[in-house]
């Protein structure tokens, strides 16, 4: 099944973007047998590549969270609040606070090229 934004799903994630070098011996090896070409703008001379990082987190709407699994709300609250040794106490004490960033691992994207502005 498909869910999407307009079936009612807010499935977006959170983003955070930033300019990075990666350093990997096999490109640099691969730099050192003239298999991989320095450009200076993406490979760079000792290897390392220039690229855009994503980080991809999991963002949770508690409201669409508990009408998925068929309970309450305050129930799920509880229950995450209890699970995670109670370490988000806003779970029970701001149930205005919607949205719920899950202290779980996210995904990293590497963009290899420049992006246009």
């Amino acid at each position: 099944m498909h869910l999407n934004y307009e079936q009612g799903y807010d499935i977006r994630p959170t983003i955070a973007v930033t300019k990075a070098n990666i350093n990997m011996p096999e490109l640099q090896d691969a730099v050192a047998r003239g298999v991989l070409k320095v450009d200076g703008n993406i490979v760079k001379d000792n290897g390392n590549l220039l690229v855009t990082k994503a980080a991809i987190d999991p963002v949770w709407y508690l409201p669409g969270v508990a009408k998925r699994l068929n309970v309450e709300e305050s129930d799920l609250r509880r229950v995450l609040f209890q699970q995670m040794g109670g370490m988000f106490p806003e779970l029970v004490t701001r149930p205005d606070l919607h949205l719920f960033l899950p202290p779980i691992g996210g995904t990293t994207v590497y963009i290899i090229r420049h992006l246009r502005k």
